[in-house]
């Protein structure tokens, strides 16, 4: 069943997007796209034009009501006329967002681990005590969807002796993995737009009650992490090096080549591995470690290409966009690219989850709206098919 909300929501967003018709919503150029996508299913069974044969007969119904409404008197004729008219402008406007949707299809990395990494930006300690609150906030909102999440590094920052004592630190770079277990598969779709600068305006920890509203920021970042990284890797581009691990010693540890250098030559991308005292084992982490890099260096070369007509960006695209500001003051949480600002009884509880994550949600789904009808503005204004 559809939501007729959806539209209207793109409709708010996007205004240049969809425009107002006799009662219904039409994007533009949405038929005559679809007239010449038809002409390639000619007498084929695709899901896509059959509803587009839905959709014209609903138009032509709508328009045959339009007539005979204007060459009436009878009033009573009218309102039944009118009456069927929004009756069949809600059909209508369901078939245009089903056949939008369709369109419009998931990104193919939706359905990938995810990789975040948040470090502090402005604002000294306070900026790395607000690095680890967001670090938290979201390894909470992983969990409570499902996922399972793994640190993969947590560095924790160091403070001069005449700092204010506080009871935290504060980090100065935040890395965990988020795997889908049990819940949601989705997870890069989770956090995905969460990219950029985050920012908050408080009181400083550090200070007192006295002290002034002050902002600090931390920079977000999210990849996707495939489950499997399918990349096309030649050997005669491999260059293996071996040599003695490093470390306390042990039982044959520092007696043996075992720990691995590997470099792709074409890239001069380099990894090592020596946690595993056998060399093979190492050949494996390492061929692993060199597979995730590329995947990274491919990820932000296609991100580039969209980089200048999307408007909504993923991954480290955005990294330097300011997204999102979380004022302590008025517990306030606001979306910048939504225009859109959320109050919470206690923004120190809903920052430690104890307030649930309705906000993160709602944000995701209305930007995920915003993005769809972008993409669907492209195909529809591209070179037709």
């Amino acid at each position: 069943m559809m939501i007729l909300t959806k539209l209207r929501l793109i409709n708010r967003f996007s205004p240049p997007l969809v425009h107002f018709s006799r009662g219904y919503r039409l994007p533009p150029n949405f038929v005559s796209y679809l007239d010449n996508f038809s002409k390639d299913f000619n007498n084929q069974n695709n899901s896509i034009v059959n509803s587009f044969e839905e959709l014209k007969g609903k138009l032509a119904e709508h328009a045959e009501l339009e007539t005979m409404k204007k060459n009436t008197t009878d009033n009573e004729f009218v309102e039944m006329a009118a009456a069927d008219m929004e009756d069949v402008s809600e059909d209508i406007e369901e078939l245009v967002e089903e056949i939008s949707f369709k369109l419009v299809p998931s990104e193919k990395h939706d359905d990938e681990n995810a990789l975040i990494e948040v470090v502090p930006g402005a604002g000294g300690q306070e900026a790395s005590l607000f690095a680890e609150e967001i670090f938290n906030l979201y390894l909470g909102y992983c969990e409570i969807q499902g996922c399972k999440v793994e640190m993969v590094e947590v560095v924790k920052n160091i403070v001069s002796k005449n700092t204010k004592v506080v009871s935290n630190t504060g980090i100065i770079k935040g890395v965990a993995r988020v795997l889908a277990e049990g819940g949601t598969n989705q997870v890069f779709r989770l956090l995905k737009f969460e990219s950029g600068v985050h920012r908050v305006q408080r009181v400083p920890v550090t200070g007192s009650k006295a002290d002034r509203l002050q902002t600090s920021t931390c920079s977000v970042a999210v990849l996707p992490e495939p489950r499997t990284v399918v990349i096309e890797i030649s050997e005669k581009d491999l260059k293996w090096e071996f040599m003695r691990a490093g470390g306390a010693g042990g039982q044959g540890v520092n007696t043996a080549d075992s720990a691995v250098r590997l470099t792709h030559l074409p890239t001069n991308t380099a990894v090592e591995s020596q946690e595993e005292r056998a060399q093979a084992q190492n050949k494996q982490r390492a061929m692993k470690k060199l597979r995730s890099l590329l995947f990274q260096q491919e990820w932000g070369r296609e991100q580039m290409k969209v980089a200048t007509s999307r408007k909504l960006q993923v991954g480290t695209m955005n990294r330097n966009e300011k997204i999102r500001t979380y004022n302590f003051n008025r517990h306030m949480v606001t979306d910048h690219r939504l225009s859109q600002s959320r109050t919470v009884p206690s923004i120190q509880q809903w920052f430690m989850g104890g307030l649930g994550y309705d906000i993160l949600k709602g944000f995701r789904e209305e930007l995920e709206l915003v993005d769809r009808s972008d993409r669907l503005d492209q195909i529809l204004t591209s070179k037709q098919i």
